[in-house]
């Protein structure tokens, strides 16, 4: 799959994307619960947007991707970060089993053919928490992208609570967090009022905002 990088990166400057920047963080800080000094692994790291966040939130990063353009923007505009980007398979992690503290999946689901495999790697080398994001199927914005001519939405697999949850199994401890429930807007003076609006919705648990986050640990694990 192609993706012009750089317009990759600056959608989140947009005013759209300034807004979906601050709902999914919120929703990777509540669920993930990062402490000073956890290893995390992002898997699928893209342009380094969430790897970054996650070293913000003082966490030792490492990075993973298997597009050399992606990285290549990743290391160029977050290499002053405590951020390692490497190119690799989530598939086949170049990791030791119960290597970091948390794995992290965002929006990469959609985009790799099996998605199971790739849930076991993560797992493997997870020693509790494992946080994913996805496109979720039941939603506006799904709607509104499969009718868009991009290619990237075309080549997307977006999934409903339910797939993704068959894929986790039963023996997992699992919570998460919906938002992106109304149409994208150029906000200007609502910006404040919607997010309020979006915050509202995913308190009440409805299943059917665009971005879920999804934080998964076996039952029998406590951090």
């Amino acid at each position: 799959m192609e993706i012009n990088t750089k317009e990759y990166e600056a959608w989140y400057t947009t005013p759209k994307g300034e807004f979906v920047d601050v709902l999914e963080k919120e929703v990777i800080s509540e669920l993930c619960n990062i402490l000073p000094g956890d290893k995390v692994l992002e898997i699928g790291c893209g342009t380094g947007h969430f790897s970054a966040y996650f070293s913000k939130l003082r966490a030792e990063v490492t990075a993973l991707d298997t597009s050399p353009d992606m990285l290549h923007l990743a290391r160029e505009k977050y290499g002053n970060l405590q951020v390692d980007f490497k190119a690799g398979d989530a598939y086949k992690l170049p990791f030791a089993d119960r290597s970091f503290d948390l794995v992290a999946m965002i929006t990469v689901l959609e985009f790799i053919a099996n998605p199971k495999q790739a849930l076991r790697e993560a797992f493997r080398v997870s020693k509790d928490k494992v946080f994913l994001g996805i496109l979720n199927k039941n939603s506006y914005l799904a709607w509104r992208r499969k009718k868009s001519d991009k290619k990237i939405w075309q080549e997307a697999h977006s999934y409903t609570l339910k797939e993704i949850f068959s894929f986790l199994g039963q023996e997992r401890e699992i919570k998460w967090r919906a938002v992106l429930y109304l149409p994208l807007i150029n906000n200007g003076f609502l910006f404040n009022f919607r997010l309020w609006l979006e915050r509202l919705f995913s308190r009440l648990k409805l299943p059917y905002g665009a971005f879920v986050g999804i934080i998964v640990r076996a039952k029998n694990e406590r951090s």
